[in-house]
């Protein structure tokens, strides 16, 4: 519903979406395009060279390891840039670190294009994955800016569908340039394209989301901004963000499943190419299909969540893809043929499409103000524990017989649903005392929309 203005209305009695009214409906439209091509940067980046990993180890000379290392120091880069990214754009809005950030993911692809040892391809892909970090962080921060409750669990579920579609494609355009005799360092001018797009669409089409900022707002003032430390003080620290049980519960879930879908990732190159003999087109041609299923995945979950929770469809998700991945390890076990390896492949990487969208939708219900940093907290997680999981799958010994892959991949499945289960152990609750200086009206009303978000999600 809009405004003869063309501004976009909400509902009065719902305070959280006070930053979309604020916005025409124009703008708003920019919203999801923009969240997906700035979340393409770093699967993207990871995805794109990925069947060049024998080509990388054979001209370097190296072991499979470090090859798998410049995986892993992406993943390692994405983590600690998010931690970066995420408070400063509560503090400066989200634009300014979004700009920077793509800056640098332009740098540190073209350092990757002329990385003359093994050594320095590991540390421009840190600097890579560190730079990509900004544009999932804000993604993330910009859709909580103007969606609250089930509207952001479908917001982030059509944004997981339409992120899909980087690992789809950049494993067939890496391929693709490597099938035309070009040699993997092109790959990289691929993302530096994507950064350069990036900078486009920050500076043309992205508007300022941030609660303070939106609608041209003066940033607040020292003073105030020392009054919300007393009044919603829960929500304008990291480690207080940890001390919210579903914000804790939700980074824990998405950061071992997401282990558990890079250490497919790490192996699958290998496994298919090197142990199955398929060609770099044969590879990208198993893992676009397999980001089919997880597009499609996405889409019946958008379905799904006008019947049910996202809590309710996580808590079933998980213990899903665990069964299946016991399945996948069992035929790797065996030895068993690729047409049945393959569809247990698929459908354990298209639970990942009901896994992702609904732990980011629980884990970002937090008051506006506080999107940036909640939005650290899940990715330090998702891509932190990746950052151990990608080198796991290259020295952790075969256990039962599976490979190393599989045994990764079962153990991040397992621990994900033991933290599941364990969240389901109500511990008794101490009584709470407020401030006598918190009064009831006291209270901003973007914490009252927090409130109604965390109930809505479940």
């Amino acid at each position: 519903m809009t405004t003869q203005s063309g501004r976009a209305t909400t509902p009065a009695d719902d305070p959280d979406h006070s930053g979309a009214a604020l916005l025409s409906t124009r703008q708003l439209r920019r919203i999801l395009p923009a969240a997906v091509m700035f979340t393409w940067l770093g699967p993207f980046a990871m995805d794109a060279y990925s069947p060049a990993f024998p080509a990388i180890q054979a001209e370097f000379g190296t072991s499979a390891g470090l090859v798998q290392a410049t995986l892993a120091t992406t993943l390692i880069g994405l983590s600690i840039g998010q931690l970066i990214v995420g408070p400063l754009s509560d503090r400066f809005g989200r634009r300014r670190p979004l700009a920077v950030g793509l800056l640098g993911y332009v740098a540190a692809s073209v350092l990757c294009s002329f990385a003359w040892s093994i050594e320095v391809l590991i540390g421009a892909r840190f600097l890579q994955g560190l730079s990509a970090a900004a544009g999932i962080a804000v993604a993330r921060a910009v859709a909580r800016d103007v969606h609250s409750g089930p509207q952001l669990a479908r917001f982030y579920s059509l944004l997981a569908a339409a992120t899909a579609l980087a690992p789809m494609l950049a494993p067939i355009f890496g391929a693709g340039l490597l099938e035309a005799g070009l040699t993997w360092r092109y790959i990289f001018g691929l993302t530096l394209l994507l950064g350069v797009v990036g900078l486009g669409l920050v500076s043309f089409a992205l508007p300022e989301t941030h609660p303070d900022r939106i609608g041209g707002r003066t940033p607040p003032t020292r003073a105030e901004r020392a009054r919300r430390a007393t009044v919603d003080g829960p929500a304008l620290t990291l480690w207080s963000l940890l001390r919210r049980r579903h914000v804790v519960v939700s980074a824990l879930v998405l950061g071992f499943v997401g282990a558990a879908m890079i250490a497919h990732l790490a192996g699958l190159s290998f496994f298919l190419q090197t142990e199955r003999g398929l060609s770099p087109a044969g590879y990208s041609i198993v893992f676009a299909a397999d980001a089919v299923g997880m597009v499609l995945a996405n889409h019946v979950n958008r379905f799904l969540l006008r019947r049910f929770t996202a809590q309710r469809l996580l808590s079933v998700a998980v213990p899903a893809m665990l069964t299946i991945a016991l399945v996948f390890a069992v035929l790797l076990r065996f030895d068993a043929p690729l047409p049945a390896v393959l569809p247990a492949l698929f459908a354990l990487v298209s639970c990942w499409g009901f896994v992702m969208p609904n732990a980011i939708a629980v884990g970002m219900s937090v008051e506006r103000h506080a999107a940036g940093r909640a939005s650290a907290v899940l990715g330090v997680a998702q891509f932190g524990f990746s950052a151990v999981s990608a080198p796991l799958v290259g020295i952790v010994p075969p256990a039962f017989g599976a490979p190393p892959m599989a045994t990764v991949i079962v153990v991040c499945l397992a621990t994900a649903f033991a933290v599941q289960l364990l969240a389901r152990i109500r511990l008794p609750r101490r009584p709470r005392t407020e401030s006598p200086s918190v009064t009831a009206p006291a209270r901003s009303a973007d914490h009252a929309g927090c409130e109604h978000a965390c109930r809505a999600a479940g």
